[in-house]
């Protein structure tokens, strides 16, 4: 097997697994956008989501390895000359840059929707601490009004 072909399998091993990935940010942003989620359910996802990390990152370091092996850097212009000389590799890097394209943008729109959440969580601590720090009985054991 040539290198361009261990490079071939390991873009599109990368494509599969962002794939993946994919599905589980959109799995995500559906029960983020359905429910309120709960502490487990935001710590499974998180561990999920760092499983792939690890295992993407594992196959990037495979692509420099290779890619280095071709005398080609890890960059644009490296990749640009390899898919230059193996032209049937273009097609493949196409499709994993719109992959991870996709899941960058996915990952962000459910970060945003978790900063909301925790936005809206602080603001209803800070009301109930300020609630319990007021006196909320007055002299008689009466309940007083919130102001």
């Amino acid at each position: 097997m040539s290198l361009a072909d261990d490079l071939l399998q390991c873009v599109q091993a990368q494509s599969a697994l962002l794939d993946e990935f994919i599905q589980a940010l959109e799995a995500e942003s559906a029960a983020l956008l359905d429910d309120t989620p709960t502490n487990l359910t935001l710590a499974e996802q998180t561990q999920r989501k760092n499983d792939y990390a690890e295992r993407l990152g594992q196959l990037d370091q495979d692509r420099v390895r290779i890619l280095g092996e071709m005398e080609q850097p890890d960059t644009a212009a490296g990749i640009n000359a390899a898919c230059a000389i193996q032209p049937e590799l273009r097609p493949a890097f196409d499709a994993l840059f719109e992959r991870a394209d996709r899941a960058s943008r996915l990952n962000q729109d459910n970060g945003q929707i978790l900063h909301t959440y925790m936005e809206h969580n602080q603001r209803a601590l800070d009301t109930l601490h300020s609630l319990v720090n007021q006196d909320l009985y007055d002299a008689r054991g009466r309940l007083r009004r919130p102001r």
